[in-house]
């Protein structure tokens, strides 16, 4: 059969049909979506001049009619829930008696008279829906006499059998200008006469309780009024929504009674489908898109049915012979005459099953699901493709594959077009947009199969993986020819020609038979169709799919011999794969990119040792998921290369993060080698290769809290496949809690370093390799080993900071050392050349501004440095790293390190008060001791220090030789007196200003525990093994104590008591701890602290001295005027005082400028103010000259009487005298401090005695 228009050959951007996904137009087959109304015209509208503008009014408003509700008949749809149809267009045309008739016989399928049936059905939208009589009628008579008759006669005409379902409606118009007085009388009589005509004409032909007469208003000029048409639009659409349930419900039944008969001989299936057909193309006129689909799907499945039934006596042959059918667009309707074929019975199951598709993909496309196409497509695509293979002989495998390819492209065209006309590129980025990429995706992966079947069979791409892959499971054998023919078998000559008719065999697709001809047309349209295919696969984030084709397109240009473009594709596909976790193809497409670099012009030999190195990663991987024999013949054949090319590099090669060889620990405590300083730590090295290899100087690194570094360590050694267990050491003696930092290796030339990945939980250290995480190890404290610590001097000297840096040898005899001293803050300097060695002299010592350096050492000795620092510390916390590098004699050869990061807080625990006072040519100092914190300190003595040539002389208050304890809200006082050694020689010399040492002998308690401390943490040893634990539960415990002031009370009255039974006290204090103590501790310490407490006035400055002492500059104060004040009662000595009784006093001042602090000159005076000091409450009225000045010299004195007037009897004291400098303008207000050398005196003041007689009149009593 011919086509009835020529077809042109499909490609990747032909398009035989685009509509538009929001209202695509209808195919060549579906009807008119127009809803016919006709109208007829009553000669009165006609005469008016205004009609055609009405009509066009009219005809504006039902093109289009919105929002049309309809509830279908029962039985009529499967739901019969209220459908919407959103817009419908109406197409307004006249109402021709005498050619209706002949025109509906034609397209309905019914006869004029309604007698005969066509067998060839229409749409329901072929015939008038409703018709509309306009006319005019302004007088009741008018209308009773002439225009009742014609409305009979026309409604006769338009109900006859013909047009029983159809509806009319009767439109009275009344025409009125804007000018036009409606509200006048005349109007009111017009509309009195128009109201009668209307009711009239309801009256006169409203049928079966219907209304079919409305009134329209129209008011010419421009100005129509939208609510006039209110009425008569609102019976339009409901005469529509009536026409359409009574046909769709009669199509209906016309098609349960033609599949009722399907029994019945004689019954056609190409007649049931058109019939049914007609109900799909009026939903779809009607936009019911969605019951017009349901139409189609049930045809689809009654073909099924059909096809089940084998009983297919109405279909021509399978089909697909025509010329063209290969490249033929598949959503075209109008490629053929469907309707023709269909109606005569010669379409064939080829062109039906199309034809099928393309209605239900347009309705679709219509309804704006254009992933619903695509995958309507794909799924037809693919399984009719399989029909054509298997049920026929006569279709070549070239032909299937070019209409394959040809219809997948078409699809994609189609589709693309009505995206970009749905919304542009903006719809992509939606979830709709999405699903349609997934869906595109899928067709354009089914083309690009075709074309690696068509390549291979001209002989365009060779028989292997990937293109390989399109080909079937079973290889196809066609029948054409007597010979056997294998398309997809490998040729010899691609230009022999059967070979060459055989792959054209049904091609007509000019695009493949120019790329099966020309081997770079076929690459050119190849590379398109996957580059168009990786391009939609991102879109649609299907990446894993879009690395795929990328992987193809990089073996087509490996295939014609582009290595770099290839190479280029390779490079950034493993990491995508590693990305997605694909271990087997990121090891493939390593392996390939590997094979592409071996060019040593264009890749060094580092960079193919790292990208084979990838390769062995991913390989090593694969091998234990797979099992495969390929991952292990190519792990050798790449260690083989990498050892090699490796092995020629002038140095090693650094590998980070991947390694050969997994290192697990046995246990995650190190062991000590108790014969000399170090440890080692035992692990389980497991090899991943299949071969002996050998291992050059592995090395564990591990970093510390406090940032120490140690790293442990085993020397070359031949590791098998498998597990080997190894012994690392590390000769630095380091102890505490480590965790691993990196691990690092060499094989051959490569240098492995790997750091593990920081842990989220707690790992066990024995239960993962030292590559996955990190793991803890913690390395005991060798008592025995050497040491180096920081210390706070136990003897302090304010103005002489020192901080004490000691080396302990252990049991080494050290050969060498050098240690050096950084502050972690930079704030603190060390200056290690004025070092001073307290020790013991030993060996050598050199001290530069660097470093100490130290020879010769023997074992268990301990260095001793007392080092100058300058700056301040923060928070009184001194902090230093010490870097000690050392040898020992038993191993010159083996350098160790030790980094200790050490802290020290030098901060006091005592608070110092002095309070002076001056007396004459002596000066009273009250020393008061506090404890600066809560803990307890215990005071030996205090001392106050004078230099050899000091012109002081300095007595203390006589003490108990017993230690005094000190509290912050108890503390000790302790008073000195200075006083001239010897003035009278050099009167001019200065004794103030002079600077003496205050020196404080103390020891805290926290000290006398620690041999109870000590045995609490034996105690607990196990438990709390490293010294970070033993450090915390010691603090515990001595908290616990400390805090306990009942307890601390109860062992400083012990030490009170020296002559008391210590095993009593133990006793006590055990029984009282507020935590479990040791008996045999506490009794030890008692002794122990009675020993100390005997030596506590033994002046030493060793130390191992077991009290501490501080000493601090005193500086003598100075004071410019010492007054001595003296009043002097002129009274014999048995006198006595009355109270009121006057008494005359003598008031002298002496002044002494001997603590002036300079040296003493005669001449010297100032100007003193002196105020007698007396109130009502001191019992005393002083008469004479209570304020005043004088001028005061050294040694002068100044003399004043006074009278004092005793108010009351009893004790009282003398008036207190003032005296201060006057304000002097030429120099500073000289200082001052005025005694009375009488204050403590007292003057008894008698009561006076007296007599005194009174005389009362008293009234006599009438009696």
């Amino acid at each position: 059969m011919q086509l009835s228009s020529p077809s042109r050959p499909a490609s990747i951007s032909s398009r035989a049909y685009t509509p538009s996904p929001i209202s695509p137009g209808p195919g060549a087959l579906a009807s008119n979506g127009n809803v016919k109304i006709t109208y007829t015209l009553a000669h009165s509208i006609q005469s008016s001049p205004h009609f055609a503008v009405l009509l066009e009014s009219l005809r504006s408003r039902i093109q289009p009619l919105r929002n049309l509700h309809w509830k279908p008949s029962a039985g009529t749809l499967p739901s019969s829930s209220i459908r919407t149809i959103q817009s419908v267009d109406a197409e307004f045309v006249p109402l021709d008696l005498g050619l209706s008739g002949a025109r509906l016989s034609a397209v309905d399928g019914f006869g004029g008279d309604g007698t005969a049936r066509s067998q060839i059905p229409g749409t329901v939208l072929a015939k008038p829906f409703i018709n509309l009589w306009l006319g005019m009628c302004e007088d009741a008579d008018t209308y009773k006499n002439v225009v009742r008759r014609q409305l009979k006669d026309w409604v006769a005409s338009v109900t006859t059998q013909s047009k029983r379902d159809q509806e009319w409606l009767i439109v009275l118009v009344h025409i009125s200008s804007p000018g036009q007085d409606a509200a006048g009388s005349g109007g009111k009589r017009l509309f009195q006469m128009k109201g009668n005509v209307i009711d009239r004409m309801r009256a006169d032909f409203t049928l079966a309780k219907r209304d079919r007469c409305v009134q329209l208003n129209y008011v010419t000029g421009g100005q129509d009024d939208p609510a006039a048409w209110t009425e008569l639009i609102a019976k339009i659409k409901d005469a529509i929504i009536t026409t359409l349930d009574s046909r769709i419900a009669e199509r209906i039944d016309d098609v349960r009674r033609t599949e009722a008969q399907r029994a019945v001989p004689g019954w056609n299936f190409c007649t049931f489908f058109v019939l049914k057909e007609s109900i799909a193309e009026s939903f779809e006129g009607m936009t019911l898109l969605d019951a017009a689909l349901l139409q189609y799907s049930e045809l689809e499945a009654s073909f099924y049915q059909v096809l089940k039934e084998k009983n297919l006596s109405w279909f021509g042959k399978l089909g697909g012979t025509t010329p063209g059918d290969d490249a033929a667009p598949l959503l075209s309707v109008t490629k053929k005459p469907y309707r023709d074929l269909i109606l005569s019975n010669n379409i064939s199951i080829f062109d039906f099953r199309c034809y099928l598709v393309a209605r239900q993909c347009l309705l679709l496309a219509k309804m704006g699901a254009i992933a619903d196409v695509a995958n309507k497509a794909t799924g037809f695509i693919s399984a009719f493709s399989r029909t054509l293979r298997e049920n026929e002989n006569s279709l070549s495998e070239p032909f299937i594959e070019s209409w394959i390819y040809s219809c997948a492209l078409n699809v994609v065209d189609e589709c693309d077009g009505w995206m970009e006309a749905g919304g542009g590129q903006e719809s992509l980025s939606d979830a709709k947009g999405t699903s349609y990429s997934a869906a595109k995706c899928e067709l354009l992966e089914l083309a690009r199969a075709q074309l690696d079947k068509i390549g291979i069979r001209a002989g365009h791409l060779p028989r292997a993986a990937p293109f390989s892959a399109s080909l079937p499971d079973q290889e196809t054998k066609s029948q054409l020819s007597s010979t056997t023919y294998e398309p997809y078998a490998v040729v010899p000559d691609p230009n022999n020609e059967e070979h060459r008719r055989l792959s054209r065999l049904g091609i007509t697709n000019a695009n493949l038979l120019e790329a099966i001809d020309n081997v770079s047309t076929f690459d050119n349209l190849y590379k398109q169709l996957v580059t168009r295919t990786i391009e939609t696969c991102r879109s649609s984030g299907r990446s894993r799919t879009a690395m795929q084709f990328q992987g193809t397109l990089a073996a087509l240009y490996l295939h014609r011999g582009d290595i770099s473009s290839a190479q280029s594709i390779y490079a950034k596909l493993p990491i995508a794969y590693a990305n997605q976790h694909w271990n087997l193809l990121e090891g493939y497409m390593r392996f390939l990119h590997l094979e592409t670099s071996k060019n040593p012009e264009d890749t060094s030999s580092e960079e193919l040792i790292i990208r084979a190195l990838a390769l062995l990663s991913v390989d090593l991987v694969s091998s234990q998921q797979a099992q495969h024999n390929i991952y292990s013949t190519r792990i050798q054949q790449t260690l083989q290369n990498v050892f090699q090319a490796s092995s020629n590099l002038s140095s090693p090669l650094r590998v980070q993060n991947f390694s050969l060889v997994d290192i697990k620990l046995t246990s995650g405590v190190a062991r000590l080698d108790n014969s000399r300083d170090g440890s080692f730590l035992d692990v389980i090295a497991s090899s991943r290769l299949p071969e002996v290899i050998e291992v050059f100087d592995i090395k564990v690194h591990f970093k510390a809290r406090d940032g120490v570094h140690a790293t442990f360590g085993h020397k070359t050694f031949e590791l098998s496949p498998g597990t080997s267990s190894l012994s690392l050491f590390c000769p630095d003696p380091i102890s505490g809690l480590l965790a691993v930092s990196e691990f690092e290796y060499q094989i051959s030339g490569l240098l492995f370093r790997i750091t593990p990945p920081e842990s989220e939980k707690p790992v066990l250290p024995t239960k993962s390799n030292l590559s996955e995480t990190r793991v803890n190890v913690r390395v005991p404290e060798d008592k025995q080993a050497a040491q180096v610590m920081m210390q706070m001097p136990r003897h302090v000297i304010l103005g002489d900071q020192r901080v004490l840096f000691k080396v302990c040898t252990g049991r080494n005899i050290l050969r060498s050392g050098t240690m050096s001293v950084v502050s972690p803050s930079g704030q603190i300097k060390y200056n290690l050349a004025c070092a001073k060695v307290l020790s013991d002299p030993c060996g050598s010592i050199k001290c530069t501004n660097e470093e100490v350096s130290i020879d010769d050492l023997p074992a268990e000795h301990e260095l001793v440095l007392s080092v100058p620092f300058s700056g301040s510390p923060r928070n009184d916390e001194l902090e230093a790293t010490l870097n000690f590098v050392y040898t020992t004699v038993t191993q010159p050869e083996v350098i160790r390190t030790i980094n200790q990061s050490c802290k020290s807080y030098i901060g006091l625990p005592l608070i110092v008060n002095i309070n002076d006072k001056f007396r004459d040519e002596r000066l009273f100092t009250n020393v008061v001791v506090h404890s600066a914190n809560q803990e307890l300190i215990r005071i030996a003595k205090v001392a106050l220090l004078s230099n050899v040539d000091s012109k002081l002389a300095v007595q203390q208050c006589t003490r108990s030789p017993v230690p005094v304890p000190v509290w912050p809200s108890r503390p000790a006082p302790w008073l000195f007196q200075i006083q001239s050694s010897d003035t009278n020689d050099r009167p001019n010399s200065s004794l103030a200003g002079e600077t003496l040492k205050l020196k404080i002998t103390y020891r805290s308690l926290r000290e006398d525990l620690d041999p109870i401390l000590n045995a609490i943490t034996s105690l607990h040893s196990g438990a709390f093994s490293s010294q970070r634990k033993q450090k915390l539960l010691a603090d515990s415990a001595a908290n616990a104590l400390l805090t306990d002031s009942r307890w601390a009370n109860m062992l400083e009255l012990l030490r009170q008591s020296p002559k008391s039974d210590p095993v009593v006290w133990a006793k006590e204090l055990v029984d009282n701890a507020p935590i479990k103590l040791d008996f045999d501790s506490v009794l030890g310490a008692i002794k122990e602290m009675r020993e100390i407490d005997a030596d506590s006035q033994l002046d030493t400055s060793d130390e191992r001295s077991k009290w501490r002492t501080v000493t601090m500059p005193f500086d003598v104060p100075s004071m410019s005027i010492v007054n001595r004040v003296k009043v002097a009662p002129r009274l014999s000595p048995s006198a006595l005082i009355y109270a009121g009784q006057p008494l005359e006093v003598t008031v002298t001042i002496e002044a002494s400028f001997h603590w002036s602090g300079s040296a003493r000159d005669p001449e010297t005076k100032y100007t003193m103010h002196y105020d007698v000091l007396s109130d009502m409450d001191s019992g005393w009225l002083i008469n004479g000259p209570k304020r005043g000045e004088y001028i005061a010299q050294d040694q002068s004195v100044y003399t004043l009487n006074l009278t004092l007037l005793p108010l009351r009897h009893g004790v009282l004291s003398l008036p207190v005298i003032m005296a201060e400098p006057g304000d002097d303008s030429n120099g500073p207000r000289p200082s001052c401090e005025t005694w009375q050398s009488d204050g403590a005196q007292r003057i008894t003041v008698l009561p006076r005695n007296s007599r005194s007689t009174y005389t009362i009149a008293m009234p006599i009593p009438v009696m």
